[in-house]
């Protein structure tokens, strides 16, 4: 009968002792972007996707700069940047697990020798130098795959933090923007409120005069609206103050910076366009999204890890260098030491320790598809409700339009009939406040159409693309 050598013979002992992770498993799996269902709610709309400045299409070269200013100036974004640098420090930790290690060491220690211990007299009994001198070498054989799984981790979370940084940036400018269109409405509106406290003004002296003609007997209506009036502007006034406190905000700047922001000229808010690949096309343009499903990748890289804990764990161990008692005879020949041998731990029984990391392992997993499927259906219903909102923008702002048109006839109408003697000035005004009531109606609708291109142009990815090299990796 043939004996086996003794070291396979005692490999053989090793894996057949390591603990067994049988039955454990992950209960999620990533979602297939093709399975989820979007063709007629992204039906009839042209095939366009935004760039990656595409807020220069609004045609405000002030909203430009503001935007320039906040993305190298933010401190939302040096955070992202901080915790990306941590993220490549990581792996540059993991990747130094996957090489060996090299450590020079000096070492000298007196201590007092025991009389009655290892060395007789003279050694015994009296205080002695000890001294050395080493390059000391480490390597852990990777037989399992676990230092390499480690550093697959480290760098899925290290490119993860980088897109995060590019999804902090997308929101920075998105945020921007919608600051600056709401301090646009604003203004507007202001505007508008000025115009109508004129005519409650106007409205207010007409009273007063009639009142002292014996026309009428009160003037309290006409002055509590010119009171509501003014009280409108105050409002308008603070929420101004207040939208450039904001953008001041983001710029990562005092209050101070808000009050140069100039009267806002946007130009066009543009139409509504999607890519043709939705919503498989939507993974290499939202960088959140990316992002979310490198971490799944990072997950399943720790589970590997933890996979190989059930596994004996082998580390070569050497050293070379001079080793002596007392100084005198340290870097001679006769001093030198070298050693080299494997170290092997195996794991038997740990109470089921190992078990329970890989488990917590999997819920890791669990978790981090859980929040990709999430991402990528909320992606969707993003797009979903920024159609629906631009969709029925479209229908108010027609509808509004042809509001706006009646009331400037009428307003008109009004006028003519108080030249031609057949109306009154009391007329005039009413009219008149109802016009700039529909003119602030579609000054809000503007707006709308505007945060629509925003949240259109930001679910979209923001003109981000993966690169081909880095799908590739994958």
């Amino acid at each position: 009968m043939k004996r086996f050598a003794p070291p396979l013979a005692f490999a053989a002992v090793l894996i057949a002792g390591c603990s067994s992770f049988g039955g454990l498993d992950a209960a999620n799996k990533p979602a297939d972007p093709a399975s989820l269902a979007t063709a007629r709610s992204f039906a009839d709309t042209p095939q366009a996707a935004p760039t990656a400045e595409w807020w220069h299409a609004f045609g405000d070269p002030q909203l430009d700069a503001l935007v320039a200013e906040a993305l190298q100036s933010s401190p939302s974004l040096q955070l992202a940047a901080a915790r990306l640098r941590r993220a490549q420090a990581q792996a540059g930790i993991s990747r130094a697990g996957t090489r060996p290690d090299l450590s020079g060491n000096i070492a000298s220690d007196r201590e007092r020798m025991s009389e009655n211990f290892l060395y007789p007299p003279p050694f015994g009994g009296s205080a002695i130098t000890f001294n050395r001198a080493a390059l000391d070498f480490s390597y852990e054989i990777d037989f399992w795959g676990r230092n390499r799984a480690a550093l697959d981790a480290a760098l899925s979370e290290a490119k993860a933090s980088a897109l995060e940084q590019q999804s902090a940036r997308l929101l920075l400018a998105a945020a921007v923007c919608r600051s600056y269109v709401e301090l646009d409405r604003l203004m507007s509106q202001r505007e508008l409120a000025e115009r109508m406290l004129t005519l409650a003004r106007d409205q207010r002296s007409l009273a007063q005069k009639r009142v002292a003609a014996g026309i009428d007997d009160s003037a309290a209506r006409a002055n509590a609206f010119a009171a509501g009036r003014e009280s409108d502007l105050t409002a308008y006034d603070d929420a101004i103050a207040q939208q450039r406190h904001q953008i001041a905000a983001l710029l990562g700047a005092g209050p101070d910076r808000g009050l140069d922001i100039t009267r806002p000229k946007l130009q066009n808010a543009g139409t509504l366009g999607l890519p043709s690949l939705l919503p498989a096309d939507l993974m290499g343009r939202r960088p959140d999204i990316t992002a979310q499903r490198l971490h799944v990748e990072a997950a399943a890289s720790g589970v590997d890890v933890a996979k190989a804990d059930f596994y004996p764990n082998v580390n070569l161990s050497a050293f070379l260098g001079f080793q002596s008692i007392g100084a005198s005879k340290f870097l001679d020949h006769g001093s030198r030491v070298a050693g080299i041998g494997p170290a092997i731990h195996l794991p038997i029984f740990t109470g089921g320790a190992i078990r329970s990391r890989l488990d917590a392992r999997y819920a890791e997993y669990d978790g981090a598809v859980a929040q990709y499927n999430n991402a990528l259906s909320g992606a969707l219903r993003e797009i979903a409700d920024v159609i629906s909102v631009w969709r029925a923008t479209e229908s108010r702002e027609k509808a509004q339009d042809t509001a706006t048109t009646e009331m400037t006839r009428s307003l008109a109408n009004a006028r003519r009939r108080e030249a031609a003697g057949l109306g009154n000035r009391l007329a005039v005004i009413t009219a008149e406040a109802d016009s700039i009531t529909e003119e602030r109606r579609g000054t809000d609708l503007r707006a709308l159409r505007f945060a629509a291109a925003i949240e259109l142009a930001r679910a979209l990815g923001g003109g981000y693309i993966e690169s081909p090299a880095a799908t590739a990796q994958r």
